[in-house]
């Protein structure tokens, strides 16, 4: 088995086996303020073949945890199982959708998703969280002197 896509969207959903996605691969948000919702969709594609299939138990258990890129501890993380699909004989795309909308950063910073599974390499999915606003004029902590030399 493998990881075939791991990616940020707006949104996506499963339907009858087929993935929809929207606006897909987001790789920056940008908030006016932290910490902020991420406001996105982890959307994983684990594809297996005949010989995975006949091995094992079809239950596989996962694990994605979200935690800065350098340094820091876990912000959040969500567990849970999927299923192979078929037969023995059988192989394919196993497409799986995490909203993640409500889900918080705290700072602007660089992130990443890791998405573990059995019998799965771990993949991280990255992006980063960026200030949308500067200081204003009428910001109380900008005055003049942020200029003078």
């Amino acid at each position: 088995m493998r990881i075939a896509a791991a990616f940020l969207a707006d949104a996506a959903n499963i339907r009858e086996g087929t993935l929809g996605v929207l606006s897909g691969f987001i790789n920056t948000i940008n908030r006016e303020e932290f910490p902020a919702s991420l406001g996105a969709t982890l959307v994983v594609v684990v594809e297996y073949d005949e010989n995975e299939a006949r091995r094992g138990d079809p239950e596989r258990t996962f694990r994605a945890r979200c935690e800065p890129a350098v340094g820091g501890g876990e912000i959040f993380s969500l567990e849970g199982t999927f299923s192979l699909g078929g037969g023995n004989d059988s192989f394919g795309y196993i497409p799986m959708v995490f909203p993640l909308t409500e889900a918080q950063i705290p700072m602007p910073g660089s992130y990443r998703i890791i998405f573990e599974g059995t019998g799965l390499e771990r993949v991280d999915v990255r992006f980063y969280a960026n200030p949308s606003s500067m200081p204003g004029l009428e910001d109380p902590e900008f005055n003049d002197s942020d200029f003078e030399d």
